[in-house]
């Protein structure tokens, strides 16, 4: 047992999907074994991930609940468009690669209480185990794909909102995903199962993109190295993991058949190095999407609903946030900073630039009263269009003036920005540039 504390947080939802195939994933038997020996890696086999930006990680203020520290701050990153493959790698088709002479065997034909789990037919279906991080990728090469980073992992499962676990709010149960349960009073979880079963086996445990067994059966190994730190400086925009850490452990995400649902969260991040159960690890490959998406995207019957840029939140705290093409900006109000429930509202504004500071089209209205002191900010870019990187700052228009007072600025990149603010009004995100400007106004039509 990976041993990791998480707790459940906040928000609704409840996904089904793909139950026309329930049955052929729960079907068994010789003739359907034989016909599945060779893998079949097809872009039915995938779910369309669309671009876009999603909140990562966890807070603390989720319903008063304990989040690791490895998987804070919570944070915003942009995504361009990939697949993933909706069910993970079955023996079966491992075995094809390793056949071919481009995989390794498993370091062990067992599985938790099969001792010929990988080499019986009967198994055919299930995800691979005892595999190490190399042999996923190698496989992941040999289909020609790769395997998803550990923010692509993440936005497919959880999708726009913070679900905790891939359908939705709702704690998980033996029906729904295959995972173990805690009696009350208990430490040690009692597994529904008791091990794997094959892929896509829960038509429940569906994310809002059609994904299966993100939240039980087996992990998920990941391409990024794990470093306890990593969200603290994780870039905006498709953020690939850190380049190395000390041990070169990489992740696992994901629950399996023996984790408890707090250790199954959508959030939840195991390093491999205490992951080192390889019969409680499989994995799945990823690729990267055409720029323009196919005519037909796989979707949730019921789509995750877009971010709003109007919100009521109360003493509980919330998250909300809009998106531009070019940037975004999100609104944190902290658990316990609000008495009663207020509406917040965050809208973009018509760029207002002065003689001194260029604006980089980054400007914004938040409104709401009583306003919490403070509130965090965080805004993310890609382009400075012209300005010296080192001049960015957050500035707030007073009485027709830019200033900075009221601002403390807590961390800041080339893409991003985090600060706390304590009142609402006109933001912008300014600085010096080295070009001469004229009193010329261009209007485009």
């Amino acid at each position: 047992m990976i041993k990791k504390r998480r707790y459940l947080p906040l928000f609704i939802g409840l996904v089904s999907l793909l139950l026309m195939t329930y049955g052929l994933f729960m079907h068994q038997g010789d003739a359907f074994v034989a016909a599945t020996q060779q893998a079949s890696i097809t872009a039915v086999d995938e779910a369309y991930i669309p671009a876009g930006p999603f909140a990562m990680g966890c807070a603390e203020d989720f319903s008063s609940l304990h989040c690791d520290g490895d998987a804070r701050p919570i944070h915003l990153v942009y995504m361009d468009a990939y697949y993933l493959d909706r069910v993970q790698v079955t023996n079966s088709q491992y075995a094809a690669c390793v056949a071919a002479g481009a995989c390794p065997s498993p370091l062990s034909i067992a599985s938790a209480t099969r001792p010929d789990y990988y080499t019986n037919p009967n198994y055919a279906q299930y995800p691979v185990l005892n595999v190490t991080w190399e042999d996923a990728y190698a496989y992941c090469q040999w289909v020609g794909k790769r395997l998803p980073t550990e923010a692509e992992w993440e936005k497919a499962a959880r999708g726009a909102d913070l679900r905790p676990f891939s359908w939705g709010f709702e704690e998980p149960t033996c029906e729904r995903s295959n995972i173990a349960l805690l009696a009350p009073g208990e430490v040690t979880p009692h597994p529904c199962v008791g091990d794997t079963v094959p892929v896509g086996s829960y038509p429940q445990d569906v994310s809002p993109y059609g994904v299966l067994d993100m939240t039980g059966n087996a992990r998920d190994f990941v391409n990024d190295f794990y470093l306890t730190t990593y969200y603290s400086k994780s870039p905006y925009y498709n953020p690939q993991g850190p380049e190395t850490n000390q041990g070169k452990d990489h992740l696992a995400r994901g629950g399996d058949w023996y984790a408890h649902p707090r250790l199954a969260t959508n959030w939840v991040r195991h390093d491999e190095a205490s992951a080192f159960l390889y019969q409680h690890i499989s994995f799945r490959c990823a690729r990267n999407a055409p720029v323009e998406p196919p005519p037909t995207p796989t979707a949730s019957p019921t789509p995750t609903p877009l971010p709003s840029d109007v919100r009521s939140i109360g003493p509980e705290g919330g998250l909300m946030w809009i998106t531009h093409p070019d940037h975004l900006t999100a609104l944190h109000i902290p658990s316990g900073s609000l008495t009663s429930e207020i509406t917040f509202t965050v809208a973009y504004t018509q760029s207002r630039s002065t003689a001194e500071l260029q604006g980089m089209d980054h400007f914004f209205t938040i409104t709401g009263t009583p306003f919490p002191e403070p509130a965090a900010l965080l805004l993310g870019f890609k382009n400075p269009g012209g300005i010296i990187a080192e001049t960015i700052n957050l500035y707030h228009l007073e009485s027709g003036t830019w200033m900075t007072r009221n601002i403390t600025i807590t961390e800041q990149s080339d893409n991003h920005l985090l600060a706390w603010i304590n009142q609402p009004g006109v933001y912008g995100l300014l600085g010096e540039t080295n070009r001469l400007y004229l009193p010329l106004v261009l209007r485009r039509r």
